[in-house]
């Protein structure tokens, strides 16, 4: 089973801050709990929760490899922000044009109110990194 495979299974789960699909968050992610869940699951990670910034530069100690953003395809972690220091979104690419992600707008969601959900869309604009495990 691919990364993306693995992320596909929560596409409709509630956006929750915080949220890793664990019962404590009543089952909804935020995107670095996605990311996370899918990296823990197969093998990928082994380190503890942390922010989508947190991620990339662990994964990036780790000997993960930049990609060129043109060449992105399944299972790649791909960031968003405004540079590369300043990330504050993480998602799983499916393809070189879509990804699944958790996505809400708010710090203070639950499942009760969240707005948000985890969904696959077009790969968003403002990508500042994307890393693949080699």
């Amino acid at each position: 089973m691919t990364l993306s495979e693995y992320a596909l299974k929560f596409v409709g789960r509630p956006y929750v801050w915080g949220g890793d699909g664990s019962g404590k968050c009543g089952g909804g992610f935020d995107c670095s709990g996605l990311v996370l869940e899918g990296l823990w699951a197969l093998g990928l990670y082994d380190g503890k929760d942390v922010t989508a910034q947190g991620l990339h530069d662990t994964l990036c100690k780790k000997g993960w490899k930049n990609v060129p953003k043109d060449f992105v395809f399944d299972g790649d972690i791909l960031f968003f922000g405004k540079a590369v220091d300043k990330i504050t979104h993480t998602a799983i690419a499916i393809d070189n044009n879509l990804m699944v992600e958790a996505y809400g707008t708010s710090k203070c969601t639950t499942p009760s109110n969240s707005t948000g959900k985890v969904h696959v869309r077009p790969i968003r604009a403002n990508i500042v990194a994307a890393l693949r495990a080699y």
